[in-house]
Protein backbone atom coordinates (compact mmCIF):
# COMPACT_ATOMS: atom_id res chain seq x y z
CA UNK A 1 0.00 0.00 0.00
CA UNK A 2 1.05 3.57 0.01
CA UNK A 3 -0.37 7.10 -1.04
CA UNK A 4 -1.70 6.49 -3.91
CA UNK A 5 -2.98 2.91 -3.27
CA UNK A 6 -4.98 1.88 -0.47
CA UNK A 7 -4.24 -1.68 1.41
CA UNK A 8 -5.75 -4.62 -0.22
CA UNK A 9 -6.93 -7.38 1.78
CA UNK A 10 -5.82 -10.95 1.81
CA UNK A 11 -7.91 -13.63 0.87
CA UNK A 12 -8.32 -14.95 4.54
CA UNK A 13 -7.32 -13.56 7.43
CA UNK A 14 -8.39 -13.65 11.66
CA UNK A 15 -7.79 -9.84 13.26
CA UNK A 16 -8.48 -9.88 17.06
CA UNK A 17 -9.20 -5.66 18.19
CA UNK A 18 -10.34 -4.11 20.98
CA UNK A 19 -13.24 -1.98 20.03
CA UNK A 20 -13.54 1.48 22.65
CA UNK A 21 -15.25 4.52 22.69
CA UNK A 22 -13.71 7.45 20.72
CA UNK A 23 -13.70 9.51 23.68
CA UNK A 24 -13.28 6.85 26.06
CA UNK A 25 -10.13 4.14 25.15
CA UNK A 26 -9.36 3.38 28.81
CA UNK A 27 -13.44 2.01 28.97
CA UNK A 28 -13.80 4.12 32.27
CA UNK A 29 -17.28 5.06 31.07
CA UNK A 30 -19.10 2.55 28.94
CA UNK A 31 -18.54 -0.79 27.42
CA UNK A 32 -15.63 -1.98 25.68
CA UNK A 33 -15.38 -4.92 23.52
CA UNK A 34 -12.70 -7.52 22.50
CA UNK A 35 -13.51 -8.19 18.70
CA UNK A 36 -12.25 -11.57 16.37
CA UNK A 37 -12.59 -11.21 12.81
CA UNK A 38 -12.52 -14.43 10.22
CA UNK A 39 -12.53 -12.96 6.60
CA UNK A 40 -12.42 -15.76 3.72
CA UNK A 41 -13.03 -14.01 0.30
CA UNK A 42 -12.75 -17.50 -1.74
CA UNK A 43 -15.95 -18.94 0.79
CA UNK A 44 -17.78 -15.20 0.30
CA UNK A 45 -17.97 -15.25 4.22
CA UNK A 46 -17.16 -13.03 7.42
CA UNK A 47 -17.75 -13.33 10.87
CA UNK A 48 -17.66 -10.98 13.76
CA UNK A 49 -17.17 -12.03 16.61
CA UNK A 50 -18.15 -9.84 19.65
CA UNK A 51 -17.97 -9.83 23.04
CA UNK A 52 -18.65 -7.21 25.48
CA UNK A 53 -16.46 -6.55 28.31
CA UNK A 54 -18.94 -8.10 31.63
CA UNK A 55 -21.58 -9.66 29.15
CA UNK A 56 -22.86 -12.94 29.76
CA UNK A 57 -23.18 -13.28 25.54
CA UNK A 58 -21.59 -13.24 22.70
CA UNK A 59 -22.66 -11.69 19.50
CA UNK A 60 -21.51 -13.09 16.39
CA UNK A 61 -22.42 -11.34 13.03
CA UNK A 62 -22.21 -13.35 9.62
CA UNK A 63 -22.10 -11.72 6.73
CA UNK A 64 -22.16 -13.82 3.87
CA UNK A 65 -21.87 -13.03 -0.34
CA UNK A 66 -25.83 -14.46 -0.47
CA UNK A 67 -26.50 -11.04 0.73
CA UNK A 68 -27.79 -12.15 3.92
CA UNK A 69 -26.30 -11.22 7.54
CA UNK A 70 -26.99 -13.07 10.74
CA UNK A 71 -26.71 -11.13 14.01
CA UNK A 72 -26.86 -13.92 16.67
CA UNK A 73 -26.23 -14.87 20.44
CA UNK A 74 -25.50 -18.78 20.59
CA UNK A 75 -25.56 -18.48 24.42
CA UNK A 76 -29.37 -17.66 24.47
CA UNK A 77 -30.27 -19.01 20.98
CA UNK A 78 -31.73 -15.42 19.50
CA UNK A 79 -31.30 -14.53 15.92
CA UNK A 80 -31.95 -11.61 13.77
CA UNK A 81 -31.18 -12.32 10.13
CA UNK A 82 -31.08 -9.14 7.16
CA UNK A 83 -31.00 -8.56 3.48
CA UNK A 84 -28.08 -6.18 2.57
CA UNK A 85 -27.03 -5.52 -1.31
CA UNK A 86 -23.68 -5.69 -0.32
CA UNK A 87 -22.91 -8.74 0.70
CA UNK A 88 -18.96 -8.85 2.10
CA UNK A 89 -16.43 -6.34 1.04
CA UNK A 90 -14.26 -7.19 -2.03
CA UNK A 91 -10.93 -7.57 -0.95
CA UNK A 92 -10.27 -3.98 -2.53
CA UNK A 93 -12.67 -2.25 -0.83
CA UNK A 94 -10.44 0.72 -0.19
CA UNK A 95 -9.90 1.39 -4.30
CA UNK A 96 -10.84 4.95 -4.39
CA UNK A 97 -10.17 5.72 -0.90
CA UNK A 98 -8.95 9.53 -0.20
CA UNK A 99 -5.36 9.34 1.28
CA UNK A 100 -5.52 11.51 5.01
CA UNK A 101 -1.63 11.24 5.92
CA UNK A 102 0.92 9.84 7.73
CA UNK A 103 0.42 9.70 11.61
CA UNK A 104 1.64 7.63 14.33
CA UNK A 105 -1.12 4.80 16.35
CA UNK A 106 0.01 2.71 18.96
CA UNK A 107 3.77 3.24 18.41
CA UNK A 108 3.49 2.84 14.49
CA UNK A 109 3.52 4.52 11.40
CA UNK A 110 0.94 4.25 9.55
CA UNK A 111 -0.84 5.37 6.41
CA UNK A 112 -4.55 7.04 7.03
CA UNK A 113 -7.45 6.91 4.30
CA UNK A 114 -11.23 8.14 4.49
CA UNK A 115 -14.04 6.33 2.73
CA UNK A 116 -17.16 8.08 1.26
CA UNK A 117 -19.01 8.58 4.77
CA UNK A 118 -18.64 5.36 5.88
CA UNK A 119 -14.59 5.04 7.53
CA UNK A 120 -11.22 5.83 8.53
CA UNK A 121 -8.94 2.92 8.37
CA UNK A 122 -5.21 3.26 9.30
CA UNK A 123 -2.86 0.64 8.03
CA UNK A 124 0.92 -0.08 8.87
CA UNK A 125 3.40 2.08 6.80
CA UNK A 126 5.64 -1.06 6.27
CA UNK A 127 3.17 -3.88 5.90
CA UNK A 128 -0.01 -2.85 5.12
CA UNK A 129 -1.81 -4.88 8.17
CA UNK A 130 -4.96 -2.79 9.33
CA UNK A 131 -4.37 -1.08 12.76
CA UNK A 132 -7.05 0.62 13.22
CA UNK A 133 -10.65 1.55 11.91
CA UNK A 134 -13.68 3.60 13.01
CA UNK A 135 -17.28 3.69 10.86
CA UNK A 136 -18.66 7.51 10.69
CA UNK A 137 -21.87 6.79 12.47
CA UNK A 138 -20.25 4.95 15.06
CA UNK A 139 -18.59 6.30 17.76
CA UNK A 140 -15.59 3.34 18.59
CA UNK A 141 -12.13 2.63 17.09
CA UNK A 142 -11.26 -1.00 16.30
CA UNK A 143 -7.80 -0.88 17.28
CA UNK A 144 -5.61 -4.44 16.15
CA UNK A 145 -4.37 -6.49 18.93
CA UNK A 146 -3.27 -8.95 16.66
CA UNK A 147 -3.50 -10.15 12.79
CA UNK A 148 -2.77 -13.44 10.86
CA UNK A 149 -3.10 -13.26 7.28
CA UNK A 150 -4.04 -16.38 6.25
CA UNK A 151 -5.11 -17.78 9.20
CA UNK A 152 -8.50 -19.39 8.54
CA UNK A 153 -11.98 -19.92 10.71
CA UNK A 154 -11.31 -22.51 13.09
CA UNK A 155 -14.30 -24.75 11.97
CA UNK A 156 -15.97 -24.06 8.37
CA UNK A 157 -19.13 -24.75 10.08
CA UNK A 158 -18.49 -20.91 11.49
CA UNK A 159 -19.79 -19.82 8.46
CA UNK A 160 -22.84 -21.56 8.01
CA UNK A 161 -25.86 -19.37 10.12
CA UNK A 162 -27.73 -21.70 13.04
CA UNK A 163 -30.70 -23.58 12.06
CA UNK A 164 -32.64 -21.33 14.77
CA UNK A 165 -31.77 -18.13 12.05
CA UNK A 166 -33.94 -17.09 9.26
CA UNK A 167 -33.01 -18.92 6.40
CA UNK A 168 -30.35 -20.19 8.14
CA UNK A 169 -31.57 -23.71 5.82
CA UNK A 170 -30.79 -21.61 2.81
CA UNK A 171 -27.21 -20.36 3.47
CA UNK A 172 -24.51 -22.60 2.99
CA UNK A 173 -21.33 -21.22 2.50
CA UNK A 174 -21.46 -19.64 -1.23
CA UNK A 175 -18.59 -19.79 -3.64
CA UNK A 176 -18.34 -16.45 -5.09
CA UNK A 177 -20.21 -15.93 -8.80
CA UNK A 178 -17.92 -15.85 -11.98
CA UNK A 179 -16.68 -12.19 -11.84
CA UNK A 180 -17.12 -11.38 -8.27
CA UNK A 181 -13.98 -9.90 -8.00
CA UNK A 182 -15.17 -7.48 -10.27
CA UNK A 183 -18.58 -6.58 -8.10
CA UNK A 184 -18.29 -2.90 -6.06
CA UNK A 185 -19.24 -4.00 -3.13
Amino acid sequence: CSPTQPPVWSEKFKIVQRKTPVDDPDCKKGPCSDVTTYYDWSLQANLIIDHQDGADRTMWDLELGTHHSFYFFPEVRQCKSMDFTVGILRRDWLKDANFTGYSTLRGRKVLGYTKLDFIDYWADAETCAPVRWAFHGMPGNFDTVSYFEDEAVPDESFFHPPAYCKHAAADAVPRPPPGAADILV
